[in-house]
Protein backbone atom coordinates (compact mmCIF):
# COMPACT_ATOMS: atom_id res chain seq x y z
CA UNK A 1 0.00 0.00 0.00
CA UNK A 2 1.14 3.75 -0.74
CA UNK A 3 1.52 5.74 2.55
CA UNK A 4 -1.45 7.60 1.67
CA UNK A 5 -3.73 4.51 1.29
CA UNK A 6 -2.63 2.83 4.31
CA UNK A 7 -3.28 6.21 6.74
CA UNK A 8 -6.71 6.59 4.96
CA UNK A 9 -7.46 2.83 4.98
CA UNK A 10 -6.54 3.37 9.22
CA UNK A 11 -8.46 6.56 9.59
CA UNK A 12 -11.60 5.00 7.67
CA UNK A 13 -10.91 1.85 10.18
CA UNK A 14 -10.91 -1.31 7.48
CA UNK A 15 -9.97 -4.52 8.18
CA UNK A 16 -7.16 -4.91 4.97
CA UNK A 17 -4.16 -3.39 6.13
CA UNK A 18 -0.89 -4.35 5.34
CA UNK A 19 1.03 -2.83 8.05
CA UNK A 20 0.87 -0.64 11.12
CA UNK A 21 1.36 3.06 10.25
CA UNK A 22 4.42 4.88 11.76
CA UNK A 23 3.48 9.68 11.85
CA UNK A 24 5.22 11.49 13.78
CA UNK A 25 4.12 15.03 15.41
CA UNK A 26 6.51 17.11 13.04
CA UNK A 27 5.54 20.68 12.90
CA UNK A 28 7.62 23.71 13.38
CA UNK A 29 9.02 22.89 16.79
CA UNK A 30 11.42 20.52 15.16
CA UNK A 31 11.69 21.60 11.81
CA UNK A 32 12.81 24.75 13.46
CA UNK A 33 16.31 22.89 14.46
CA UNK A 34 16.83 21.80 10.54
CA UNK A 35 19.07 24.07 8.20
CA UNK A 36 16.55 26.71 6.37
CA UNK A 37 14.82 25.43 3.13
CA UNK A 38 14.20 21.61 4.95
CA UNK A 39 11.02 20.25 3.04
CA UNK A 40 9.33 18.69 5.68
CA UNK A 41 8.20 15.74 3.36
CA UNK A 42 11.60 15.06 2.75
CA UNK A 43 11.65 14.35 6.34
CA UNK A 44 8.79 12.24 6.87
CA UNK A 45 10.55 10.08 4.02
CA UNK A 46 14.29 9.79 6.13
CA UNK A 47 12.42 8.41 8.99
CA UNK A 48 10.47 5.83 7.04
CA UNK A 49 7.47 7.28 8.41
CA UNK A 50 4.19 8.08 6.60
CA UNK A 51 3.37 11.95 5.69
CA UNK A 52 0.48 13.34 7.58
CA UNK A 53 0.83 17.00 7.59
CA UNK A 54 -0.14 19.13 9.97
CA UNK A 55 -2.08 22.98 10.08
CA UNK A 56 -2.88 22.87 6.50
CA UNK A 57 -5.49 25.14 6.57
CA UNK A 58 -8.74 25.69 4.34
CA UNK A 59 -9.91 28.77 6.00
CA UNK A 60 -8.76 32.08 7.32
CA UNK A 61 -10.23 34.33 10.10
CA UNK A 62 -10.69 38.46 10.10
CA UNK A 63 -9.82 38.46 13.18
CA UNK A 64 -7.98 36.10 14.97
CA UNK A 65 -5.23 35.94 13.50
CA UNK A 66 -3.22 35.05 16.16
CA UNK A 67 -4.17 31.44 16.17
CA UNK A 68 -2.70 30.45 12.65
CA UNK A 69 0.97 29.59 13.01
CA UNK A 70 3.59 31.68 11.80
CA UNK A 71 4.53 30.79 8.15
CA UNK A 72 7.75 28.47 8.50
CA UNK A 73 9.52 31.60 6.11
CA UNK A 74 8.75 34.48 8.46
CA UNK A 75 11.61 35.26 10.27
CA UNK A 76 12.12 37.36 13.18
CA UNK A 77 14.34 39.60 10.90
CA UNK A 78 12.33 40.11 8.17
CA UNK A 79 8.39 40.57 10.25
CA UNK A 80 7.98 43.94 11.84
CA UNK A 81 4.73 43.67 12.18
CA UNK A 82 1.03 44.74 10.93
CA UNK A 83 -2.59 46.37 11.26
CA UNK A 84 -5.76 45.51 10.03
CA UNK A 85 -9.28 46.16 10.97
CA UNK A 86 -12.03 43.17 10.10
CA UNK A 87 -15.61 43.84 10.87
CA UNK A 88 -14.99 47.07 12.71
CA UNK A 89 -12.57 45.42 15.05
CA UNK A 90 -8.69 47.28 14.79
CA UNK A 91 -5.90 44.87 15.34
CA UNK A 92 -2.58 45.23 15.55
CA UNK A 93 0.75 43.25 15.61
CA UNK A 94 4.49 44.73 17.31
CA UNK A 95 7.47 42.51 17.33
CA UNK A 96 10.70 42.67 19.53
CA UNK A 97 13.65 39.96 19.47
CA UNK A 98 15.93 39.36 22.29
CA UNK A 99 17.69 37.01 23.73
CA UNK A 100 14.24 35.47 24.85
CA UNK A 101 13.28 35.49 21.70
CA UNK A 102 10.24 37.04 20.07
CA UNK A 103 7.56 38.99 21.96
CA UNK A 104 4.22 40.12 19.99
CA UNK A 105 1.89 42.16 21.21
CA UNK A 106 -0.59 41.93 19.60
CA UNK A 107 -3.87 44.61 20.45
CA UNK A 108 -7.48 44.89 19.48
CA UNK A 109 -9.64 47.83 19.52
CA UNK A 110 -13.38 48.20 19.53
CA UNK A 111 -15.43 51.62 20.30
CA UNK A 112 -14.75 52.63 23.78
CA UNK A 113 -12.09 50.13 24.79
CA UNK A 114 -8.61 47.86 23.72
CA UNK A 115 -7.41 44.59 24.50
CA UNK A 116 -3.68 43.82 24.72
CA UNK A 117 -1.61 40.46 25.07
CA UNK A 118 1.59 39.64 24.50
CA UNK A 119 2.84 36.25 23.69
CA UNK A 120 6.48 34.87 23.78
CA UNK A 121 7.95 33.24 20.20
CA UNK A 122 11.47 31.19 21.23
CA UNK A 123 13.99 29.64 19.38
CA UNK A 124 12.56 26.18 20.52
CA UNK A 125 8.64 27.37 19.99
CA UNK A 126 9.29 29.49 16.71
CA UNK A 127 5.36 28.59 15.67
CA UNK A 128 3.37 28.41 19.00
CA UNK A 129 3.54 31.01 21.59
CA UNK A 130 3.88 31.46 25.50
CA UNK A 131 0.92 33.73 26.81
CA UNK A 132 3.02 36.36 28.70
CA UNK A 133 0.23 38.56 29.35
CA UNK A 134 -3.16 37.17 28.35
CA UNK A 135 -5.48 39.04 26.66
CA UNK A 136 -8.87 38.38 29.18
CA UNK A 137 -7.30 39.99 32.71
CA UNK A 138 -11.09 41.48 33.74
CA UNK A 139 -14.55 41.54 33.73
CA UNK A 140 -14.05 44.11 31.20
CA UNK A 141 -12.00 42.44 29.02
CA UNK A 142 -13.81 39.54 29.02
CA UNK A 143 -16.68 41.41 27.83
CA UNK A 144 -15.08 43.15 25.00
CA UNK A 145 -13.62 39.60 23.80
CA UNK A 146 -17.31 38.74 23.23
CA UNK A 147 -17.84 42.11 21.25
CA UNK A 148 -14.84 40.85 18.93
CA UNK A 149 -15.99 37.42 18.71
CA UNK A 150 -19.65 37.94 17.35
CA UNK A 151 -17.71 40.42 15.00
CA UNK A 152 -15.59 37.82 13.58
CA UNK A 153 -16.43 36.22 10.35
CA UNK A 154 -14.41 33.05 8.34
CA UNK A 155 -13.22 33.04 4.76
CA UNK A 156 -12.60 29.98 2.49
CA UNK A 157 -9.07 29.97 1.33
CA UNK A 158 -9.29 26.29 -0.35
CA UNK A 159 -6.31 26.53 -2.99
CA UNK A 160 -3.10 26.43 -0.49
CA UNK A 161 -4.70 23.03 1.02
CA UNK A 162 -5.33 21.73 -2.83
CA UNK A 163 -1.87 22.10 -3.75
CA UNK A 164 -0.04 20.83 -0.48
CA UNK A 165 -2.03 17.87 -0.62
CA UNK A 166 -1.32 17.10 -4.23
CA UNK A 167 2.25 17.56 -3.69
CA UNK A 168 2.54 15.22 -0.99
CA UNK A 169 0.48 12.48 -3.17
CA UNK A 170 1.37 9.46 -2.39
CA UNK A 171 3.88 9.98 0.69
CA UNK A 172 0.70 10.73 2.69
CA UNK A 173 -1.90 13.52 3.37
CA UNK A 174 -2.46 17.16 4.50
CA UNK A 175 -4.98 17.71 7.53
CA UNK A 176 -6.80 20.77 8.48
CA UNK A 177 -7.09 21.94 11.53
CA UNK A 178 -10.14 22.79 13.64
CA UNK A 179 -10.75 25.76 16.41
CA UNK A 180 -10.68 23.80 19.72
CA UNK A 181 -13.63 23.85 22.30
CA UNK A 182 -13.50 27.42 24.05
CA UNK A 183 -12.95 26.38 27.35
CA UNK A 184 -9.35 24.83 25.93
CA UNK A 185 -9.31 28.15 24.68
CA UNK A 186 -9.99 30.30 27.87
CA UNK A 187 -7.83 28.04 29.85
CA UNK A 188 -4.30 27.89 27.83
CA UNK A 189 -4.34 31.13 25.84
CA UNK A 190 -7.00 33.84 26.68
CA UNK A 191 -6.97 34.07 30.75
CA UNK A 192 -4.61 31.30 32.07
CA UNK A 193 -5.60 28.68 34.30
CA UNK A 194 -5.19 29.89 37.44
CA UNK A 195 -7.90 32.78 37.26
CA UNK A 196 -10.26 30.98 34.85
CA UNK A 197 -11.13 28.96 37.75
CA UNK A 198 -10.37 31.27 40.76
CA UNK A 199 -11.54 34.31 39.67
CA UNK A 200 -13.64 34.08 36.45
CA UNK A 201 -14.79 30.88 36.88
CA UNK A 202 -15.96 31.28 40.75
CA UNK A 203 -17.14 35.12 40.19
CA UNK A 204 -18.30 35.61 37.11
CA UNK A 205 -19.44 32.46 35.14
CA UNK A 206 -22.64 33.39 33.96
CA UNK A 207 -20.46 35.85 31.79
CA UNK A 208 -17.77 32.92 30.92
CA UNK A 209 -21.09 30.89 29.65
CA UNK A 210 -22.20 34.11 27.69
CA UNK A 211 -18.40 34.20 26.20
CA UNK A 212 -18.13 30.64 25.62
CA UNK A 213 -21.58 30.19 23.72
CA UNK A 214 -20.43 32.87 21.34
CA UNK A 215 -16.76 31.09 20.76
CA UNK A 216 -19.08 27.73 20.15
CA UNK A 217 -21.04 29.41 17.99
CA UNK A 218 -18.29 30.65 15.93
CA UNK A 219 -16.53 27.33 15.95
CA UNK A 220 -19.85 25.95 14.75
CA UNK A 221 -19.54 28.70 11.59
CA UNK A 222 -15.76 27.79 11.31
CA UNK A 223 -16.41 23.84 11.39
CA UNK A 224 -19.17 24.61 8.33
CA UNK A 225 -16.33 26.09 6.38
CA UNK A 226 -13.76 22.98 7.22
CA UNK A 227 -16.73 20.84 6.32
CA UNK A 228 -17.20 21.31 2.63
CA UNK A 229 -13.16 21.96 1.97
CA UNK A 230 -11.52 19.65 0.34
CA UNK A 231 -9.67 18.24 3.40
CA UNK A 232 -10.62 14.70 4.36
CA UNK A 233 -8.82 15.00 7.40
CA UNK A 234 -9.60 17.16 10.47
CA UNK A 235 -7.68 17.77 13.45
CA UNK A 236 -9.11 19.99 16.34
CA UNK A 237 -6.24 20.59 18.92
CA UNK A 238 -7.81 20.04 22.05
CA UNK A 239 -4.51 19.41 24.21
CA UNK A 240 -6.91 17.87 26.56
CA UNK A 241 -5.57 17.14 29.89
CA UNK A 242 -7.05 16.88 33.32
CA UNK A 243 -4.44 19.03 34.16
CA UNK A 244 -6.68 21.73 32.68
CA UNK A 245 -10.21 20.65 33.35
CA UNK A 246 -11.83 18.49 35.50
CA UNK A 247 -13.90 15.39 34.06
CA UNK A 248 -17.16 16.91 35.69
CA UNK A 249 -16.11 20.18 33.66
CA UNK A 250 -14.52 18.33 30.40
CA UNK A 251 -18.33 16.70 31.31
CA UNK A 252 -20.13 20.00 31.18
CA UNK A 253 -18.22 22.65 28.96
CA UNK A 254 -16.06 20.66 26.41
CA UNK A 255 -17.95 17.36 25.04
CA UNK A 256 -20.79 18.95 23.83
CA UNK A 257 -18.53 20.99 21.35
CA UNK A 258 -16.50 18.19 20.68
CA UNK A 259 -19.56 16.39 19.54
CA UNK A 260 -21.07 18.93 17.92
CA UNK A 261 -17.83 19.78 15.75
CA UNK A 262 -17.87 15.74 14.92
CA UNK A 263 -21.50 16.27 13.47
CA UNK A 264 -20.96 18.65 11.02
CA UNK A 265 -17.83 17.19 9.34
CA UNK A 266 -19.65 13.41 9.64
CA UNK A 267 -22.33 15.23 7.62
CA UNK A 268 -19.67 15.65 4.97
CA UNK A 269 -17.92 12.37 5.37
CA UNK A 270 -14.70 14.04 6.62
CA UNK A 271 -12.86 11.92 9.61
CA UNK A 272 -12.37 14.21 12.97
CA UNK A 273 -9.48 13.37 15.39
CA UNK A 274 -8.61 15.09 18.81
CA UNK A 275 -5.44 16.32 19.59
CA UNK A 276 -5.16 15.14 23.57
CA UNK A 277 -1.38 15.42 24.43
CA UNK A 278 -2.44 15.10 28.16
CA UNK A 279 -2.87 13.44 31.51
CA UNK A 280 -6.10 11.36 30.15
CA UNK A 281 -6.68 7.96 32.17
CA UNK A 282 -9.55 10.09 34.38
CA UNK A 283 -11.46 11.25 31.51
CA UNK A 284 -11.68 7.43 29.65
CA UNK A 285 -14.98 7.51 30.22
CA UNK A 286 -16.02 10.63 28.40
CA UNK A 287 -14.08 9.80 25.63
CA UNK A 288 -15.65 6.90 25.08
CA UNK A 289 -18.91 9.12 24.47
CA UNK A 290 -17.39 11.59 22.16
CA UNK A 291 -18.17 11.19 18.22
CA UNK A 292 -14.53 12.06 17.34
CA UNK A 293 -13.06 9.51 14.66
CA UNK A 294 -10.13 9.30 17.08
CA UNK A 295 -7.35 10.86 19.31
CA UNK A 296 -3.89 11.62 18.32
CA UNK A 297 -0.53 12.25 20.43
CA UNK A 298 -1.76 10.03 22.90
CA UNK A 299 0.75 10.26 25.86
CA UNK A 300 2.28 7.80 28.20
CA UNK A 301 3.96 8.92 31.18
CA UNK A 302 5.52 11.32 31.62
CA UNK A 303 4.55 13.39 29.57
CA UNK A 304 0.87 11.70 29.89
CA UNK A 305 -0.99 9.20 32.04
CA UNK A 306 -1.49 6.40 29.26
CA UNK A 307 -0.56 4.15 27.61
CA UNK A 308 -1.44 3.54 23.64
CA UNK A 309 -2.19 0.18 23.85
CA UNK A 310 -4.12 0.80 27.41
CA UNK A 311 -6.19 3.64 24.91
CA UNK A 312 -6.66 0.97 22.32
CA UNK A 313 -8.17 -1.51 24.28
CA UNK A 314 -10.83 1.80 26.36
CA UNK A 315 -11.40 3.34 23.18
CA UNK A 316 -13.07 0.02 21.08
CA UNK A 317 -14.28 2.89 18.55
CA UNK A 318 -11.72 5.44 18.22
CA UNK A 319 -8.37 5.42 16.36
CA UNK A 320 -5.82 5.94 18.44
CA UNK A 321 -2.41 7.62 17.71
CA UNK A 322 0.45 8.69 19.30
CA UNK A 323 2.38 6.60 22.17
CA UNK A 324 5.76 7.74 21.53
CA UNK A 325 6.89 10.12 24.66
CA UNK A 326 8.81 13.19 23.60
CA UNK A 327 11.21 12.32 26.22
CA UNK A 328 11.69 8.93 24.90
CA UNK A 329 13.13 10.51 21.47
CA UNK A 330 15.90 13.03 23.31
CA UNK A 331 17.22 10.49 26.25
CA UNK A 332 16.92 6.90 24.96
CA UNK A 333 19.07 5.12 22.54
CA UNK A 334 17.81 3.77 19.23
CA UNK A 335 17.99 -0.10 20.69
CA UNK A 336 15.27 1.26 23.24
CA UNK A 337 12.80 3.01 20.79
CA UNK A 338 12.35 -0.09 19.07
CA UNK A 339 12.03 -2.54 22.06
CA UNK A 340 9.37 -0.02 23.00
CA UNK A 341 7.85 0.00 19.48
CA UNK A 342 7.92 -3.88 20.02
CA UNK A 343 6.08 -3.46 23.16
CA UNK A 344 3.68 -1.47 21.35
CA UNK A 345 3.08 -3.97 18.46
CA UNK A 346 2.58 -6.94 20.79
CA UNK A 347 -0.31 -5.20 23.02
CA UNK A 348 -2.24 -3.98 20.30
CA UNK A 349 -3.36 -7.33 18.73
CA UNK A 350 -3.86 -6.88 14.89
CA UNK A 351 -2.58 -3.42 14.70
CA UNK A 352 -5.90 -2.15 13.02
CA UNK A 353 -6.96 1.36 14.45
CA UNK A 354 -3.62 2.46 15.82
CA UNK A 355 -1.23 4.59 14.53
CA UNK A 356 2.00 4.65 16.26
CA UNK A 357 3.21 8.52 16.91
CA UNK A 358 4.46 10.77 18.74
CA UNK A 359 3.00 11.76 21.93
CA UNK A 360 2.44 15.83 21.39
CA UNK A 361 4.93 17.56 18.72
CA UNK A 362 8.83 15.88 17.88
CA UNK A 363 10.58 18.17 20.48
CA UNK A 364 13.77 20.23 18.91
CA UNK A 365 16.13 18.43 20.11
CA UNK A 366 14.67 14.47 19.21
CA UNK A 367 17.63 12.02 17.50
CA UNK A 368 16.63 11.44 13.91
CA UNK A 369 18.59 8.45 14.86
CA UNK A 370 15.58 7.59 17.26
CA UNK A 371 13.36 8.61 14.56
CA UNK A 372 14.24 6.18 12.14
CA UNK A 373 14.29 3.64 14.81
CA UNK A 374 10.52 3.49 14.90
CA UNK A 375 10.36 3.53 11.38
CA UNK A 376 12.60 0.79 10.97
CA UNK A 377 11.07 -1.33 13.23
CA UNK A 378 7.83 -0.64 11.96
CA UNK A 379 8.35 -1.76 8.19
CA UNK A 380 10.46 -4.90 10.00
CA UNK A 381 8.24 -6.36 12.31
CA UNK A 382 4.99 -3.75 11.63
CA UNK A 383 3.07 -6.25 8.80
CA UNK A 384 -0.45 -7.36 9.65
CA UNK A 385 -1.47 -10.66 8.84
Amino acid sequence: MTSRERLMAILNREKKVDRVAWSPLIDGYFMSSLPPGKDIIDIFREINANVMERNVYTWESTIEKLILPRRSDESSESYIGESYVGNGVSVSKEETTDEKGTLQTVKYKIPGYKLTGRFLFTKGSPYIPYPIEPLIKTIEDLEAYEYIKKKEKYIPNYSNFVEEDKRIGDTGIATDSGPESPIQQLVTVLIGVEKFYTIFFVDYLDKLISLMDVMHEKNLECYEIIANSPADVVIGYENTSTTLVSPEIYKRYSLPCINDYADILHERNKIYLTHRCGKLKNLLVFLREGRDDGITEISPAPTGDLNIWDAWEALPNKIVMGGIDPTFLTQWSPEQIKEYVRVILMNVRGGERLIIGTADATPKDAKIENLKAVGECIIEEGELT
